[in-house]
């Protein structure tokens, strides 16, 4: 009658979701002139993360269509990677709105303008999605290694 998802397929859905949501906000901040305002470093972080991200939408995808647990080890390090990264430049984000650093991401030419642009609960939002993410990688992580510590006992 009805058919069953496995796990593995949930996982991995999850994981393109996140990863794509990402993705989807990368290519927005590039398209809305991120490259051009912000200084070359946190351009430069902004790629590295966009592709990182963009791997891990594929290697999920690529375990989603195999549902092959073999198969989610490059993509949950990607997706780590990616959610490390993430929080690493959502931090550098916020810092550079609030304190003493405002705007120490931003070329100087733009420092006026850029500051302008962004709420306070725009600045919250992200810093608490970005947290949510390292908690999401560090309870997986948790599992993961429960697991394997498990599965090791039961071998030996």
């Amino acid at each position: 009658m009805g058919r069953t998802v496995s796990r593995q397929r949930i996982y991995a859905s999850l994981l393109a979701l996140g990863a794509g949501i990402l993705v989807y906000r990368s290519i927005t901040l590039v398209s809305l002139g991120a490259l051009y305002f912000n200084e070359l470093w946190v351009s430069i972080l902004l790629i590295t993360e966009m592709l990182i991200d963009f791997g891990c939408l594929l290697s999920s995808i690529r375990w989603w269509i195999s549902n092959d647990r073999a198969k989610a080890t490059i993509a949950l390090r990607l997706g780590a990677a990616a959610a490390i990264l993430h929080a690493l430049r959502v931090l550098i984000f916020v810092l550079g709105r609030v304190g003493p650093w405002i705007n120490f991401d931003v070329r100087p030419e733009h420092r006026e303008l850029h500051h302008e642009r962004w709420t306070m609960t725009g600045v919250y939002f992200a810093a608490i999605m970005s947290i949510l993410g390292v908690i999401g990688v560090i309870v997986i992580w948790t599992l993961i290694r429960r697991a394997r510590r498990k599965h090791d006992t039961v071998s030996t």
